[in-house]
């Protein structure tokens, strides 16, 4: 028998939604854009779960056709928040840092409280009203939660909950939100309406953090047909596709290159086969051998790769892309931090020449790669140690529907944790096979082992075919050549 998860935190939202009433509370949302000046005439909202809705093409769509239209009175804004009663009184009495969402939370919930006299009404009413029906770790019970054990994705989870209650914390204590009769309840779910469904856009030449109604409907989908920003000249929000689309078509917006460890806590839900997965390694923080390297620790690690330092360890997320950083979550960061991490004491003299401002982001030599890799190899064979069930085992799970059903939280927390451990065999993977190469005299040696036969004719449509490839074209083979000069 599946558990039932039992949530620490329980919504108890305003204006709870029935299947009864749904359509017609669409109908009204319709209307109250139409009627301030929106424009959607091929688009349509449906529902396809107890909180799932989804926007849809009504008509046959040209690439480049502006699909959506939301005017700015209709948008919600962070200094929205900021500027509103119970948001000033924030502003002038908490003590510490409130971030941009809770002032987007705080808007909300303002609106919320008028009840049908809001402007917003129309569209609070189609938005989810129970967050536990999402999906989210956070609301899992401790059972539950067992299953995603020694994962990124449970701490991550754990983290977004504790970052909710600490912000509650430091608002809770305003006389105006003490006199709100808010709750702990009632900000979560405010928290998490804003966190799935903001916009980060350019409005009159400034970043601002934005709620779109209609446009916030769009499902994730990295390979999505619509494009969005804000128009200055037409002030407002708007939506275009970039290529044809049939009637019925799925118009979907992306929610960024994330992996299942991020797409699970915040959002609800895990991508099948997620190339963007990332693996956690756990690295010392200071040099192997011994060498004072004075700019290790300001290697700077992306906050999308994420980074994080506990005692003499410290935590790099990377994707199977050795290459990418930033936005695209991948290992550069990883390999430039672990070739810091492995240099001797001729290696060091000789980088720290170098007027690079990140001095190992390119490889050093072929025996310092060697180490960087060995490092790496190391640690993906811990944090895979950690887990009780395997690869194998993972994969028969999900290759039984029956066991994991499409879209349940149990095959959700299998596809978290295996997402990340298959990242990490990647690394395990990818040491083994360029060690072996790098080992090589030459180049015509290295294209006569079996491990060069097998790379390259791996099938580059896979993750392990195309960036263990990149890493070889772009780092294995460069070392080897400049080895043979």
């Amino acid at each position: 028998k599946k558990a039932e998860p039992k949530a620490a935190w329980r919504t108890s939202p305003a204006m709870p939604l029935s299947d009864d009433d749904f359509q017609r509370r669409v109908e009204v949302l319709m209307k109250w854009l139409r009627k301030n000046g929106a424009k959607f005439p091929k688009v349509e909202m449906s529902r396809y779960a107890d909180e799932g809705r989804d926007l849809r093409s009504t008509q046959p769509i040209k690439a480049n056709e502006e699909i959506i239209y939301v005017p700015r009175k209709c948008i919600i804004e962070v200094q929205q928040g900021k500027e509103c009663k119970i948001g000033r009184a924030v502003r002038n009495e908490a003590k510490g840092w409130v971030s941009g969402h809770t002032y987007l939370a705080i808007r909300m919930l303002t609106e919320r409280d008028l009840g049908s006299k809001s402007f917003f009404a129309p569209w609070f009413s189609v938005l989810p009203t129970d967050y536990r029906a999402q999906g989210m770790p956070q609301y899992w019970s401790e059972e539950m939660k067992k299953e995603i054990a020694h994962t990124k994705t449970l701490a991550k989870a754990n983290a977004v909950k504790a970052s909710i209650e600490e912000m509650w914390g430091r608002i809770s204590k305003v006389k105006a939100v003490r006199k709100s009769k808010w709750t702990i309840e009632d900000f979560a779910w405010a928290r998490y309406t804003v966190l799935t469904r903001t916009f980060g856009v350019d409005m009159n030449g400034k970043e601002a953090t934005v709620m779109v109604p209609l446009a916030d409907m769009a499902n994730h989908e990295f390979d999505r047909p619509s494009r969005w920003k804000y128009d200055d000249k037409k002030r407002g929000f708007v939506v275009k596709v970039v290529r044809d689309l049939g009637v019925g078509a799925n118009l979907t917006d992306t929610y960024g290159s994330k992996g299942n460890d991020s797409f699970l806590p915040f959002y609800g839900f895990c991508i099948e086969n997620n190339e963007f997965n990332q693996g956690r390694f756990s690295l010392p923080r200071q040099n192997i051998n011994g060498v004072k390297v004075s700019f290790l620790s300001k290697l700077a690690v992306s906050r999308c790769a994420y980074e994080a330092e506990e005692d003499k360890v410290k935590h790099i997320d990377a994707t199977s892309d050795t290459d990418a950083s930033g936005s695209k979550r991948g290992g550069k960061e990883l390999f430039s931090f672990v070739r810091a991490l492995c240099l001797n004491e001729e290696e060091y003299r000789r980088v720290a020449r170098l007027s690079l401002k990140n001095k190992t982001e390119h490889p050093v030599s072929v025996l310092n790669e060697i180490r960087a890799l060995n490092q790496i190899k190391s640690a993906a064979n811990r944090a895979i140690a950690k887990f009780e069930t395997s690869i194998e085992e993972d994969e028969a799970i999900l290759s039984d529907l029956t066991k994991a059903p499409k879209f349940s939280w149990y095959r959700n927390a299998v596809l978290a944790r295996v997402g990340e451990k298959r990242t990490l065999q990647f690394y395990v993977n990818l040491a083994d096979t360029m060690v072996r190469l790098l080992e090589q005299p030459s180049m015509k040696a290295v294209q006569s082992t079996k491990a060069y036969s097998l790379l390259r004719s791996a099938d580059r449509c896979t993750e392990w075919g195309y960036y263990a490839n990149k890493y070889f074209d772009k780092v294995v083979a460069p070392l080897v050549k400049k080895s043979e000069k």
